[in-house]
């Protein structure tokens, strides 16, 4: 058995509750973390967790706003002790990307992501039970193209709650990937949903060019290792002309661990 405790990250950047929620922002922006524990005034017991979709429900402009004000109250945690197949089902069920590991008191003693589990997964030699990534993947794919605007994408993220979309071309070829993270990055883009103004800022100025791809009969092991390897949680599916066919992430394949 493999513990929590084994590959999870120790000293984990954790802000609090009476943070602002522009240092938030701040923190993602350079650390390209996609969520942080939330705690008490001794920065000791988790009482939240913030996630990028959470920093960008309010804008930038409004420099007031505390963290607890849109923080996530309702947290799933793991423990340092806990069987990280244990803690990957809680990450598949309740569909998070990072889990805080806590003590029996509640106080923080790590973070723990998917892409951990899915490293030790790969590292430990476990096999997947599901093959190709065609029995995983998600063939009913929301994307977007060079053109669109950001606001656009803005409320689809909000609504969906996916992290990303495949950028296309009028072909359907695969031309980038955008992210809630680029959205964060690109400051200036950000969508003040309280001044009801939107910014014509196009996708192609914010989103990730020639993103890597696959296909779908690749073993689903080999896309495990491409995406710890490569340190990507999310890959569009093309077939032999480039064309989207569907997308499968970290959480995709740590399924076809567990089932």
């Amino acid at each position: 058995m493999v513990s929590v405790k084994e590959i999870m990250s120790t000293d984990p950047l954790c802000i609090k509750e009476e943070d602002i929620l522009t240092k938030a922002q701040s923190i993602m922006r350079e650390t390209g973390y996609r969520s942080l524990p939330v705690t008490d005034e001794q920065c000791n017991r988790v009482t939240g967790i913030l996630s990028r979709g959470d920093a960008l429900t309010v804008s930038s402009r409004k420099t007031n706003v505390e963290v607890r004000g849109v923080m996530n109250h309702n947290v799933v945690s793991t423990s340092p002790g806990e069987d990280i197949y244990v803690a990957a089902r809680k990450l598949t069920d309740s569909r998070v990307r990072q889990l805080p590991v806590v003590d029996d008191e509640g106080r923080l003693e790590g973070m723990l992501s998917s892409m951990d589990v899915l490293a030790a997964f790969v590292d430990q030699g476990y096999k997947t039970t599901k093959k190709t990534i065609s029995q995983v993947m998600n063939p009913d794919v929301i994307y977007c193209s060079e053109d669109d605007e950001v606001s656009r994408l803005w409320n689809i993220m909000e609504e969906s709650g996916f992290g990303g979309l495949p950028v296309v071309d009028r072909k359907g070829k695969v031309k980038g990937m955008i992210t809630r993270m680029d959205i964060l990055r690109k400051r200036s883009l950000h969508i003040g949903k309280e001044s009801g103004k939107k910014k014509k800022a196009q996708v192609k100025k914010a989103m990730t060019a020639d993103p890597t791809t696959i296909k779908s009969d690749t073993e689903t092991l080999k896309a495990a290792i491409l995406m710890v390897e490569s340190k990507i949680i999310r890959l569009p599916v093309v077939d032999d002309k480039g064309k989207l066919v569907g997308i499968v992430d970290s959480e995709d394949i740590l399924r076809s661990y567990l089932s």
